[in-house]
């Protein structure tokens, strides 16, 4: 079985929808993030699945603004915040270095400007260390993908496309320079020119048998690393 990515300018039944309506402004001396005019929304019909990793609204706290915020969740397909007003689907408005605490689960996103893949991105990604030199970030990311075209077999054809969830990017913003988590520790003291201190940082990941494919070891490693 072949599955390939599409854009989304080929994905039939795919439309955009003008929504127009008014918010009470929720900012701070910078604006509001959260105005409700004129923005667009994407609808997703003839898609199977969600482009959510977690459908529910959460409630948030931003650093300078109204206490009183609408509940938001991210789409990790659009790489945006969406919140509601009367039912209609809105996106916040892009403002670098935003940083949103959900509430009830306490996670972090952080919109900030970074490259990957030869890219510049204007993006949220979930803050997993946000103090010390070296700070450490997950990439969240849902793709479109359908049944290749040419497949003689008949019901694969007739499948809709669908969404599915890429496997998490970990970062590491050294210095403002994003980088891609290496899959060992001693290529992860080559990446951040830690050769100084190579031995005490293989030590340490040899006797806490760090795996830089485990979240909670990346999370260790740099903190260990930062407190150097």
């Amino acid at each position: 079985m072949k599955k390939i990515v599409l854009l989304v300018m080929i994905i039939p039944n795919f439309y955009f929808s003008q929504i127009k309506t008014e918010l009470e402004v929720f900012g701070n001396s910078r604006g509001s993030v959260f105005d409700a005019s004129n923005q667009l929304f994407k609808s997703y019909n003839g898609i199977d699945g969600s482009p959510y990793i977690d459908e529910f609204f959460h409630p948030i706290t931003i650093e300078g603004y109204s206490k009183n915020l609408p509940s938001v969740r991210y789409n990790a397909y659009e790489d945006e915040m969406e919140f509601k007003v009367n039912n209609d689907i809105q996106f916040v408005t892009k403002q670098n270095n935003l940083r949103m605490k959900f509430v009830d689960n306490r996670i972090i996103y952080f919109l900030t400007k970074y490259q990957y893949d030869n890219k510049d991105i204007n993006g949220y990604l979930v803050e997993l260390i946000g103090n010390g030199k070296y700070k450490l970030y997950k990439k969240e990311k849902i793709q479109v993908v359908e049944y290749n075209n040419n497949t003689t077999n008949t019901y694969l054809k007739g499948k809709n496309p669908y969404f599915e969830r890429e496997k998490d990017v970990y970062l590491i913003n050294d210095n403002g320079v994003y980088k891609k988590v290496p899959k060992n520790t001693k290529d992860l003291i080559y990446l951040l020119n830690l050769s100084n201190d190579e031995s005490k940082i293989l030590e340490f990941a040899k006797q806490k048998k760090i795996n830089l494919k485990n979240e909670n070891d990346q999370i260790q490693i740099i903190n260990f690393i930062n407190g150097l």
